[in-house]
């Protein structure tokens, strides 16, 4: 009789924790996708990715990679007309939130982003192109429901800028310029 009682403790004892480990990979492993608008020079549509990391970083918050991929528009002012260039902005960084054991709160993010704007109107023609090493961001990430986040920001992009081409002179873009967007995201 003692062993049936040792054998069915010790099995439920092990059904037990195998839910426990399932439970918490599924949490884990979460991705998110966004579509979201950046304001800035340039503005941007952008859809990114984020995927978390299992790690904590060495204070013991959680961190996740950041990808992003964008329509970028800018318009510049020469001698009383509007010139509008498109173009493609790449970016990829980390986003570590600051409230421990938590994946949808304050965080801060810092990312490597490259631009390339082609202007290519009848009196103006020509590329600029930036690369930026400091693009700082705060934001908060609000999760909605499971699968549905809002994620608001507000940030800097620093940009070293490429010499431009053709009528593009850089004098007519700002190398410091203030950033704030929003993101609609779906986790899975």
């Amino acid at each position: 009789m003692k062993k049936i009682v040792f054998i069915a403790l010790l099995a439920s004892c092990f059904s037990f924790a195998q839910d426990e480990i399932k439970h918490k990979r599924v949490f884990n492993d979460k991705n998110t996708i966004s579509l979201g608008f950046s304001n800035s020079e340039p503005n941007a549509f952008e859809l990114s990715g984020e995927n978390k990391h299992l790690l904590k970083n060495f204070l013991g918050y959680n961190h996740s990679r950041i990808l992003k991929l964008g329509y970028g528009k800018t318009v510049v002012s020469l001698v009383g007309q509007n010139y509008t260039g498109t173009g493609i902005i790449l970016s990829s960084g980390s986003r570590t939130y600051l409230k421990k054991e938590s994946w949808n709160d304050f965080y801060y993010q810092n990312s490597f982003e490259f631009g390339y704007i082609r202007f290519s109107e009848t009196n103006f023609t020509g590329t600029y192109k930036y690369i930026s090493f400091f693009n700082p961001e705060v934001g908060y990430k609000w999760q909605v429901t499971k699968e549905l986040s809002i994620d608001p920001s507000m940030g800097c992009l620093w940009k070293i800028e490429f010499r431009g081409t053709e009528d593009v002179d850089n004098r007519s873009f700002s190398s410091l310029v203030p950033r704030v967007g929003i993101r609609v995201g779906y986790s899975f």
